[in-house]
This record gives C-alpha cells, structure tokens and sequence, in this order.
C-alpha cells in the first residue's frame, strides 16, 4: 500500500506537486524549491541533506512519474495544495520568478581561403520556473511580453547592434572568434517590466552551450495577474459568507 508519507515534500508537508528530484534523490515540490534556493548562484545545496551541487545540473526538472503517482493516489489533498501554491502567488508582491534561457550552438566550415570559420546561432527565449504559475496565468506565453531583443556584438561586425523584433529570438552570423555578447530584452510597453540584461560568451565546443538565469519580474500590469487577484479576492469573499 502507497503511503502518503513517501510523497510529502519535506518542506511544506504537503503531497508533491511538480515534484523536482536532485542528484542525491531527496525530492520537493519545484515552488518549495524556488523559494528556498538562490539558482543564480554557482552551486546550491540539497535542503535535506546538504549535498552540494553545480547549478548546470538543472533540478528544476519535473518528475512526471512521480508526480503522476501523486495525482492518482492522493487527487484530493494534490488539488488542495495546487489551489494553496496559486493562492501564494496571487498573494506575492506582484513578483513572478521566470527562467532566461540562452546559449549558442554552430556548425564549423574550412574555407580554404580564410581557414576554419563557423556558422554560429545565438538565441533567447523565456519560459516559467513552475507549472502552477503557468496554470495560474492561463497558459501565457511569456515571450509575447518581449517587444525586442538586442544583442550587441563584437566591433569586428557590422553592424555591431542587432535588434530582433519578432520571435524566435535568434542571430546567426559567421565568424571564428570567441566573444562576450551583452543582451537585453525589452518588454513592451504597456506591460511596464523592466528590462532584462545579461551576457553570453560564444562557445565553439562540443554542442555548442545552453544556460539560464532565473530572474524575477513585476507582471503587476498583466491582464492575467488582475484576472488572478479579482478571483482570489472573490473567493475569500465567498469563504468569508
């Protein structure tokens, strides 16, 4: 027989939702998990047992199988704590934590004239931390938030100021270089986000590379937040009835 203790989250004794398993096993709920651990930084610990890690290790990734156990076995008590982890957000000051993913990828060509050079691709894009958040925002698509992405290159190019106004995010160019490209991305207006900067050094090894940051931004002036509060605050009401 399942016992419900084997699929509780150590840190809000609640049963699993979006459960994110580490390297040594310990599992939590991928909210539980963002709250508690700065992932910008190099390395993080296990909550549990302290185990460190690199952050390249990605333990934001859901354990389907073990969520779907939660959800078969304890549908009631994961629908409570679904419900409570959106009550959360809509409670939080108008902040949602967002992952910026990048990196670069490129094939290699030898010209015989100018020797090796590559065909490299840059790409941005951005994407939730956590499926509640998804849920709670009706499934927006966050990169339509961007008004522009800018990457600025080396002085070597021209032009040396790329804007790319429509999704995907990307630029390809040729080179045989390695260097920093500062980006920034732009929101729209009407959205009132702050921009968002970072750097990305090109590499020209194995696959190419994929990173991400996790940044928080203010979605107070989103249709789908006020949506979001109007209901929570209704529903207190009802409760309070």
């Amino acid at each position: 027989m399942i016992s419900k203790d084997d699929y509780t989250c150590s840190i809000c004794l609640g049963v699993f939702v979006d459960p994110c398993k580490l390297k040594c096993n310990h599992a939590f709920c991928n909210a539980c998990l963002l709250d508690l651990i700065d992932f910008n930084n190099i390395k993080y610990k296990c909550p549990m047992c302290r185990l460190e890690f690199v952050n390249k290790d990605n333990p934001l990734s859901i354990d389907e199988d073990l969520q779907n156990i939660v959800k078969e076995n304890f549908p009631n008590q994961y629908q409570q704590r679904l419900e409570e982890i959106k009550n959360i957000q809509s409670l939080l000051p108008n902040e949602l934590k967002i992952e910026v993913n990048y990196g670069n990828y490129f094939k290699s060509e030898d010209d015989n004239d100018d020797g090796l050079q590559y065909q490299w691709t840059t790409h941005v894009s951005l994407d939730y931390t956590r499926k509640s958040d998804k849920i709670a925002l009706k499934d927006l698509d966050l990169n339509s938030l961007i008004k522009n992405v800018t990457f600025q290159l080396d002085e070597t190019f021209f032009p040396d100021v790329i804007t790319v106004r429509q999704p995907p995010y990307l630029l390809t160019r040729w080179g045989y270089d390695v260097f920093t490209i500062p980006i920034k991305i732009k929101f729209k207006k009407e959205h009132k986000i702050q921009p968002i900067e970072f750097e990305h050094h090109l590499v020209f090894e194995g696959d190419g590379i994929e990173k991400r940051q996790i940044v928080k931004i203010d979605i107070s002036n989103l249709t789908q937040f006020q949506e979001l509060k109007q209901y929570s605050q209704q529903q207190q009401i009802q409760q309070q009835q």
